[in-house]
């Protein structure tokens, strides 16, 4: 059974935008797309006022969710779209379905170019305790790159990299488009971290040169995969997120990865640096998630 992906909308025009490129990613995969609203209502209480209120809102959110299904299968009407509306709050709501989906897909907005990405308390919650990845649209980036772009992925050293390529080469083959494996590294990082990277460096001729190899031994198994992808090996010195936050640029998809914590929404300094300044849809991965069974 295909596992859905999950689009939360709130009646905003980000949202919708979120929508809209979850039901696109829908249609690449072949799989259903469910359009989520969580609300909790502000006039609860035991006052017929309260009530009336209360009920006033339920419609609201009702509506709301009705237009953005309606909107959907009039642009999308290829695909299984359906809508889930529950009196709770969203960012639970949808971490709670994530547990089954594909992926979450929520809409953002960038204020302005010194501002950042502005993510809001739903995304935060979302993005740092979802056990899916989850796609952070920003507000018109979603458009700007329906292009032939790349998808970028930063690749770890870790053995945590596995759920970040397997996300990153599913969405690169069903685009048809390469696939840019990334990695920064940092000579004090390696001497401190990695003896073992710091001996193949001084037997491969450098330390960028044994960069390149670790990340081409750990990408075979993905290449085997997935014969039909493109792939281009990228390695530079100097700061990761810099990196990525400029590979991004051409790029119709970033892909990080994010450390799991469960009771805390930070995600990570590369995750955070790239959700604010990469102007392209993102993809935030759970390292420690198990890549998925071949359902699709």
């Amino acid at each position: 059974m295909q596992r859905p992906i999950v689009a939360g909308v709130d009646g905003t025009a980000d949202s919708l935008i979120a929508a809209g490129w979850a039901a696109a990613e829908a249609r690449r995969h072949g799989a259903p797309l469910v359009l989520l609203h969580g609300h909790v209502p502000q006039g609860r209480g035991s006052h017929p006022l309260l009530a009336g209120r209360t009920e006033h809102e339920r419609r609201a959110a009702g509506q709301l969710l009705d237009d953005a299904l309606a909107w959907v299968r009039d642009h999308y009407d290829d695909i299984e779209v359906s809508a889930e509306l529950a009196v709770r709050p969203e960012a639970d709501f949808l971490v709670e379905r994530g547990a089954d989906a594909r992926m979450l897909v929520v809409g953002s907005r960038r204020p302005g170019p010194m501002t950042g990405f502005f993510l809001g308390s739903v995304g935060l919650r979302v993005l740092s305790r979802a056990a899916c990845p989850v796609v952070m649209i920003r507000g018109g980036a979603a458009g700007r790159h329906r292009g032939s772009g790349e998808v970028v992925a930063g690749v770890p050293r870790e053995e945590e990299a596995d759920a970040v390529l397997d996300f990153a080469f599913r969405a690169a083959a069903a685009r048809g488009v390469p696939l840019r494996a990334a990695r920064a590294w940092h000579l004090p990082t390696l001497l401190v971290n990695d003896p073992d990277l710091v001996r193949r460096s001084q037997e491969s001729g450098g330390p960028e040169e044994a960069q390149r190899l670790a990340l081409a031994d750990q990408l075979v198994p993905w290449r085997r995969r997935h014969p039909q992808v493109a792939v281009v090996e990228h390695v530079e010195a100097g700061p990761t997120a810099e990196m990525l936050v400029a590979l991004a640029a051409s790029a119709q998809l970033l892909v990080v990865g994010r450390r799991a914590a469960p009771r805390s929404r930070y995600v990570g300094h590369v995750a955070h640096a790239t959700l604010h300044f990469a102007d392209v849809p993102i993809a935030l991965v759970p390292r420690s998630s198990v890549p998925p069974a071949a359902d699709e």
